[in-house]
């Protein structure tokens, strides 16, 4: 019965994950430049960013070795807006609106691929 179907459901679904997912952490990345752009405050999170990601890359699975290798770069991003604040704004903005892009087409397979099955 499943033959009847254009699109696999594990596909589609692993289309809207990927899609929800990667469009809100864009979103939260670019939080996290707009809270690194307070001088202290910034200073401050972006130590505790890069403490928790390697936390996080001393995990055990996939997912949790790559959260923490990307908090670990957001952090010391942070902490490099020491010297280049500049730099610190235009990657995690880039990095942010790349997640968003990712997201947005993902989001735009999954619906097209739920019209597909309807």
């Amino acid at each position: 019965m499943s033959d009847n179907y254009p699109v696999d459901s594990n596909e589609l679904r692993n289309k809207g994950t990927k899609g929800v997912m990667a469009a809100a952490g864009g979103i939260g990345l670019w939080g996290v430049n707009a809270l690194l752009s307070v001088p202290v405050l910034g200073w401050i999170i972006g130590g505790a960013l890069v403490v928790f990601g390697v936390s996080g890359i001393l995990g055990k699975t996939k997912t949790d070795r790559a959260s923490g290798a990307l908090m670990t770069a957001a952090g010391a991003a942070g902490l490099v807006s020491i010297v280049l604040p500049g730099l610190r704004s235009f990657l995690l903005g880039t990095g942010g609106f790349a997640l968003i892009a990712y997201g947005a087409w993902n989001i735009f397979k999954f619906v097209k691929g739920l019209r597909e099955r309807a």
